[in-house]
């Protein structure tokens, strides 16, 4: 048996419940990130860590905030299972920390007695769910492999943003004139008019501008300049 079929059964034992939440093998391409478990009390650690084993994934146990802070590395992928009410920093204070370090692992929080508040505050700070005791094996799994693809994607879009960064650094100072410009749809003659430059040097520009960003047509500019417009506002 391979390890992804011996992951598969050990996760979830009936191939009816893996049609019923919509799982499937692909899912477990996600083991290269790992799983930060954060919690005081050693027994939940432990049944948490037990559950999320059944993933196949990479674990990391922590019993405090702090300790976890003082490991994190934010280039490293993953998902975030952590108590709310973890001793001293508290779950709500370390996600604010993390936002703060512009982290992308995604978080979810888990409580044997949450508030409303609490929860409120947990997903509009950007957590993926909040979880509160009894946990279902089976639902917890599903939304781990949701937080890894998040992850992936995330890191993703970001390699993507520093690429078109480093792309736009290329740029004289008139060529970024010119593709803002073009994005927004100036047509050469009124380009030239703005800058005081003739058509021919605006056609230059352009062409200068289409290959070192590495884009053929006028819309895989405009997507390209969205995408790192973005990145600046953030």
């Amino acid at each position: 048996m391979g390890m992804k079929d011996q992951c598969l059964e050990n996760a979830i034992t009936d191939s009816n419940t893996l049609l019923q939440y919509g799982l499937n093998v692909r899912q477990y391409d996600n083991q290269a990130g790992s799983i930060f478990i954060i919690h005081s009390d050693k027994k939940e650690r432990h049944a948490l860590h037990q559950m999320c084993a059944s993933g196949g994934w990479e674990i990391k146990n922590f019993s405090s905030a702090e300790a976890f802070l003082d490991e994190f590395d934010p280039v490293r992928p993953g998902c975030l299972l952590l108590d709310i009410h973890v001793p001293k920093m508290g779950g709500l204070s370390l996600q604010r920390q993390l936002r703060e370090r512009n982290s992308l692992l995604p978080i979810l929080f888990i409580s044997s007695h949450g508030t409303v508040p609490e929860a409120v505050e947990a997903i509009h700070g950007g957590a993926v769910d909040f979880f509160t005791n009894p946990l279902q094996k089976t639902v917890l799994l599903k939304r781990l492999w949701t937080c890894m693809d998040m992850d992936r994607a995330a890191r993703e879009k970001q390699r993507k943003r520093e690429e078109i960064t480093a792309r736009i650094a290329q740029l004289t100072q008139r060529e970024q004139e010119v593709m803002e410009l073009v994005v927004k749809g100036r047509l050469n003659k009124l380009i030239a008019s703005d800058l005081g430059i003739s058509i021919k040097t605006v056609e230059t520009h352009r062409a200068q501008v289409m290959k070192k960003l590495q884009v053929r047509t006028q819309a895989d500019l405009i997507h390209l300049f969205l995408l790192y417009s973005d990145k600046m506002e953030h």
